[in-house]
Order: structure tokens, then C-alpha cells, then sequence
């Protein structure tokens, strides 16, 4: 039975991860105490039933917990115990500034007066210990509620069999996503936005391929990224990860980012499964 651990920063969306994945089958149980979190595996685990996919457990280190004094420690003796994967949903301090200004709610450390960029603060040092063990990080900052469900159904929607690769294009101008493993910038490559009759266009256009493969630059740096991945990932699967999070970026994340991403998400595809290519900040249309 696959069991899932979620918990996130305030307004990052964990509650409507916690949601889906009951629709999705998972038996859910929302801010349970920590030191109830391996009765309830063991439980489980032990009396499987055929009706649930799995389980979602959410925890919130910031309800006391008399039974766990050090969260650190907690989860990496329960990791000797049982087999779980800890996901943490998490956004940038403007993007949650933002979505708690728009609900007008309030966030649960403001109860004592602190103001939101304090509150917000003050729960990443308490969320830390869960985001250092975390094996996936969710950054929510530039997506909507329906690209949320998607990447969660992309995630958890099948029977994990492997480590997921992830490669995803970005735009430094939005910064470089919360949860990527390792980060490669594009910017030295020739940029096809100077070019007024390419600049429409995406990096998944020929003729913007056409334009960057001109250029004798890339085939080297295309062959350096690739021979290093390839060398890497292995390692990467013999320490147990269950995701790898790969993150190329450019200015914009239109052009170069998404041309290497495609290119590098291929060329990993050829050799490993579980291979997933996506674009952050590349136009719809």
C-alpha cells in the first residue's frame, strides 16, 4: 500500500492535495498528531483493504505534540520502520502573501498579532525540519488550482515504480522553482528573442531550433548537460530518491530553457522511465 505524508506552508494548497488524493482513492487523515502517525501506518499496513489506493496522512508540526519533541529525529527513526514518501507543498513568501490577501483569511501564527510577512516567516524555522526530509517538494507559487490537480495526478494518479525524473523549463525572471534538485542556466546560449521574426515563438518551433542549433555553442553545452545527467542519475537511484527534479532555465523561460528541456528530457527518456517533461513559464498559446 503506497502512504503518503503531506504537509506545506500555510496557503501553499496542501489541503487541496489532502482533498484530491481522496478522490483519487487515498484513505485521508488531516492534521493527525504527530506521534499517531505510525499506530496508523502500522495499522494499515497490516489490515490492508482493497477499498483505498493508499493513505494520505497530513501533518502540522505547529499543533503541540507533547509525544514528539524533536521532529528531526521522529522521522528518520519512523523511516527504519516503515516505507513512506514525505511530501511538502510549498510556495514563495509572495505567492502566499498574495492568496492570503485575496481570501482575506488569516494565517494561523497571526493569532498573536504578528504581522503576515512575520507569521510567514516564523513557519518556515518551525517547518524546516520537515522540508530538509522532505523526498518532494511541491512548488505551487505559479500554479492554479486546476495545474495543481494535474501535477498531483501526474504524481500519485499510478503505482510508483522507480524514481520519477522531472524536467522542467523556467524563467529566472520568476525565479528558479522551490523544489528542483539540481539547476541549469541556459542564458549563455544565443537568446532568439533579439530576433523580431522568432520571438513569437516557443523553443518547441523548428525555426527557433533551427536558430539555436546554429550556433556551435549549443551542441557542446547539449552534449555536456547530457553526459552529465547520465552519469548522475544512476547515483541518484542507488541513494533510494523516489523523485529528481531537474530545472533549466533562461530569462524568459520560452526559448533556450524550454529547447534544452526537451532536448535533455529526451535524451533521459531514452535511457531511464519515469521520465516527465513540462514547462513552467512557456505561453499556452
Amino acid at each position: 500500500m503506497r502512504i503518503i505524508i503531506v504537509s506545506g506552508s500555510s496557503g501553499s494548497g496542501k489541503s487541496s492535495a489532502l482533498n484530491q488524493l481522496e478522490d483519487m482513492g487515498f484513505y485521508c487523515v488531516d492534521n493527525l498528531p504527530v506521534s499517531f502517525v505510525e499506530s496508523l501506518i502500522t495499522h494499515f499496513t497490516q489490515s490492508p483493504s482493497s477499498v483505498y489506493t493508499g493513505l494520505a496522512i497530513c501533518i502540522d508540526i505547529r499543533t503541540e505534540d507533547e509525544g514528539v519533541t524533536d521532529l528531526r529525529d521522529f522521522l528518520k527513526s519512523l523511516r527504519e520502520r516503515v516505507s513512506f514518501e514525505l511530501v511538502f507543498f510549498d510556495a514563495t513568501e509572495q505567492a502566499l502573501s498574495k492568496r492570503f490577501n485575496e481570501t482575506r483569511r488569516k494565517h494561523p501564527l497571526s493569532e498573536d498579532g504578528l504581522p503576515l510577512t512575520d507569521a510567514l516567516a516564523v513557519e518556515r524555522i518551525i517547518l524546516e525540519p520537515i522540508i530538509s526530509a522532505a523526498d518532494l517538494i511541491i512548488d505551487t507559487s505559479e500554479m492554479s488550482p486546476y495545474s495543481q490537480r494535474e501535477v498531483i495526478q501526474e504524481r500519485f494518479g499510478k503505482a510508483r515504480t522507480g524514481m520519477t525524473i522531472s524536467v522542467e523549463s523556467f524563467g529566472f525572471k520568476k525565479g528558479a522553482p522551490l523544489n528542483a534538485d539540481i539547476v541549469l542556466d541556459m542564458r549563455m546560449l544565443a537568446n532568439p528573442h533579439w530576433e523580431p521574426e522568432l520571438r513569437a515563438f516557443t523553443g518547441q518551433a523548428a525555426q527557433v531550433k533551427q536558430f539555436i542549433e546554429a550556433h556551435p555553442e549549443t551542441e557542446s553545452v547539449a552534449n555536456d548537460v547530457i553526459s552529465m545527467l547520465l552519469n548522475w542519475v544512476p547515483l541518484y537511484q542507488k541513494s533510494q530518491r523516489a523523485y529528481l527534479t531537474i530545472a533549466i532555465g533562461c530569462t524568459g523561460g520560452k526559448h533556450r530553457s524550454v529547447y534544452m528541456t526537451e532536448r535533455v528530457g529526451g535524451a533521459l527518456a531514452e535511457h531511464f522511465e519515469g521520465v516527465s517533461v513540462s514547462h513552467r513559464d512557456m505561453p499556452k498559446d
